[in-house]
């Protein structure tokens, strides 16, 4: 452990600083204020001279304070010499930085796993301009995350309950699982759901058979990259320019068009009044594309006689600009 050796050197010097004092004070009947000045000078090799003149146990208990105070410096130089010659220090250092940039977020969200998926996910959630940390266990992705300088990373395996903690995962929003093993994703999705009962979770899985193990294990919903995948090339090929229109929705490259949703809490002015008397398009410039009610329900295209209610989802598409007004007026999920 990096901070032993130091604790250790504290406390060598410290000791020799109190025994010194003490000493000198019950041998030469010296106030506290000259010993701890004789301590100082001779730890310190300043060679200031005595404070009074000393008696012959006096200089012989002096020769052993100097023995001990260079042995302690010794020790100490060597320790931490040694430390930044193996990179302890550094390593601590980042350690420190590391839980430093953890315990600041607050509602953010969580990538375990930073292979090409958890790489997507995770600059896709920046590029929104969202809190992103990443979990990953392997040591050569996390140089390359922390050379980004792009989001935080937690070494260890997400599996863990105190690594998700230094992730913050009771502070978080929701967890993408992107780790490659099945199993391990289940196990990630368990440990997540157990310390954060209300946290949204999604689950890569690749295996069909395992996506009803990953919802047992807690998660919110569970995503196949190959069905994904599948589905993708299928409709490029049978309804190109309607998937083309869809990339434009969903993807943060493009700028002229933002889809976002947002959350209709309680006591709001806008509950209980129709989309039409929201008068959404004609003051924002939005369109209310879909209502998700609070039992799960989805208003496709909803009518202008629509009733808004308290816990609805308003899914909303625009221009970044009007879309991120229109939010003003709702708190986003």
């Amino acid at each position: 452990m990096f901070a032993r050796p130091v604790v250790t050197s504290v406390v060598l010097l410290a000791t020799v600083f109190v025994v010194g004092t003490l000493g000198f004070m019950y041998i030469e009947g010296w106030r506290l204020l000259d010993a701890v000045w004789m301590v100082t000078i001779t730890l310190t090799t300043i060679g200031f001279g005595e404070v009074h003149q000393l008696s012959d146990l006096g200089r012989v208990f002096a020769m052993g304070l100097i023995v001990a105070g260079v042995s302690v410096g010794t020790y100490t130089m060597t320790a931490v010499t040694t430390m930044v010659v193996e990179g302890r220090l550094q390593s601590w250092i980042r350690s420190r930085q590391r839980r430093a940039e953890m315990n600041a977020l607050r509602n953010h969200f969580i990538v375990v796993g930073y292979g090409r998926l958890g790489q997507a996910i995770a600059e896709e959630l920046h590029a929104n301009q969202v809190a992103v940390c990443v979990v990953e266990k392997d040591p050569a992705k996390v140089v390359g995350i922390e050379a980004s300088r792009r989001f935080p990373v937690v070494v260890g395996d997400g599996a863990q309950d105190d690594i998700l903690r230094q992730a913050g995962i009771e502070r978080a929003r929701g967890l993408a699982v992107a780790v490659e093993v099945n199993a391990s994703a289940i196990y990630v999705t368990l440990s997540a759901r157990e310390l954060n009962p209300t946290l949204t979770i999604v689950t890569r899985v690749d295996d069909p058979a395992d996506a009803t193990k990953a919802r047992r294990a807690g998660a919110s919903s569970v995503v196949s990259p190959y069905n994904m995948g599948g589905w993708r090339i299928a409709h490029e090929l049978v309804r190109p320019h309607a998937t083309s229109f869809l990339d434009v929705l969903t993807l943060a490259a493009y700028e002229d068009l933002h889809l976002d949703e947002f959350a209709v809490p309680p006591n709001s002015p806008l509950a209980g009044k129709t989309l039409g008397e929201l008068r959404v398009g004609e003051e924002h410039g939005v369109l209310i594309v879909a209502v998700r009610r609070a039992d799960g329900s989805m208003i496709p295209t909803p009518r202008a006689s629509v009733l808004v209610q308290v816990g609805d989802i308003l899914i909303a598409i625009g221009n970044p600009v009007s879309v991120r007004a229109f939010g003003g007026r709702l708190p986003p999920r």
